[in-house]
């Protein structure tokens, strides 16, 4: 579309262009707002939009109140995956990237905005078939969250874990769903034994915010950055996968991500923010720190195993009926099989994976 006939947008005089450009190298729209407006922008964030529709429809509602724009666009994806910025009367930056879309603004009684506010918040998506997990990145400014969506899924979880696992996941699930709790919840075991698909599907469950710990920043738990981000995502909930460099004390000392998980699970911080942490490892739970065991810090804690030789059976012959297991297996083991297992009838052709198994169990 072409703006031409509007009036082409200004920087101030004495603003320095090379500050648009963060440490990281990103493009800080912040600053784009205060060198066209010199002042501090207020925002509107809108995740779960249907962006398509938004990049189609935006600038031909809106054209005649556009000033000008940039984009940043990649020949590898369409262009409403693309980042668009567009600068319009009464002090209104609207950006949106491939994720989100972000007002930045002066004064919210402004006709235009609370009309672009109605028009963007009629685009959001439905979340009825879909969970999310937050993943913390880093940012100019400090942690976010970055939302991953993905669609919800059952599972059988009589079928596919053993029979003690139903009273383990009532109790988990009541703990979880507390509000303004603190507490730790230890999920081990050897790997392949569906630690990763259960806390996935414990995010379809739950209405808290869950947040996924990178394996690089939960080395870096202790740091400023972190606590600020923890102060300000209170009753979440915080997992941590492969948490051994972090669990198990090393030559009787404690390293000081350790400390910080001890507060946050039953601590100063653990009291004023309620969150909860969900590990995962794979190492005997004997080797970790016996004061993350302690009652009232660990509300839960359950061992996945392998299958009994009857349940992985069941799971089999879902695949194939003369499938039948020679001993206990893991589900990696049952959903990705290969013709070096096993197998009472090893002479028939084995079903690799497919996607929608265990979704289906």
């Amino acid at each position: 579309m072409d703006y031409g006939s509007n009036k082409d947008p200004k920087f101030l005089p004495d603003f320095n262009i090379t500050n648009l450009i963060d440490r990281w190298g990103a493009f800080n729209y912040e600053i784009l707002y205060m060198g066209y407006f010199g002042a501090v922008a207020c925002q509107h964030n809108f995740g779960n939009l249907d962006l398509k529709k938004f990049h189609k429809a935006f600038p031909l509602k809106y054209g005649k109140s556009i000033n000008g724009y940039y984009f940043n666009k990649n020949n590898l994806r369409k262009d409403w995956k693309s980042d668009f910025t567009y600068i319009l009367e009464k002090q209104i930056i609207v950006h949106k990237s491939n994720e989100e879309v972000i007002l930045f603004f002066q004064r919210e009684d402004c006709k235009l905005l609370k009309d672009i506010i109605s028009f963007t918040k009629n685009l959001k998506k439905s979340n009825k078939n879909k969970s999310h997990i937050n993943l913390i990145i880093n940012r100019h400014h400090g942690l976010e969250n970055k939302k991953i969506r993905f669609k919800k899924f059952d599972l059988n979880l009589s079928k596919i874990y053993n029979d003690d696992f139903q009273s383990f996941h009532e109790k988990i699930l009541r703990t979880l769903k507390e509000n303004n709790k603190s507490g730790l919840h230890l999920l081990y075991g050897k790997p392949g034994t569906g630690k990763s698909t259960y806390i996935r599907y414990l995010c379809g469950l739950l209405k808290k915010e869950i947040v996924f710990l990178p394996g690089q920043m939960a080395q870096n738990l202790d740091n400023i950055a972190m606590t600020k981000y923890l102060i300000d995502h209170p009753n979440s909930i915080l997992v941590i996968e492969d948490a051994e460099e972090l669990i198990v004390s090393r030559d009787s000392q404690r390293n000081s991500n350790l400390a910080m998980i001890l507060n946050i699970t039953d601590g100063i911080l653990g009291e004023s923010l309620g969150i909860q942490i969900i590990a995962t490892f794979n190492t005997d739970v004997k080797n970790i720190d016996p004061a993350l065991k302690r009652k009232g810090r660990m509300k839960t804690a359950y061992e996945f195993k392998a299958l009994t030789r009857d349940k992985a059976t069941l799971l089999l012959q879902g695949q194939n009926p003369e499938y039948t297991a020679n001993d206990e297996m893991t589900l990696s083991e049952i959903f990705n099989i290969t013709e070096e297992e096993q197998y009472k009838n090893p002479s028939r052709k084995v079903v690799g994976f497919r996607s929608g198994i265990m979704n289906n169990t």
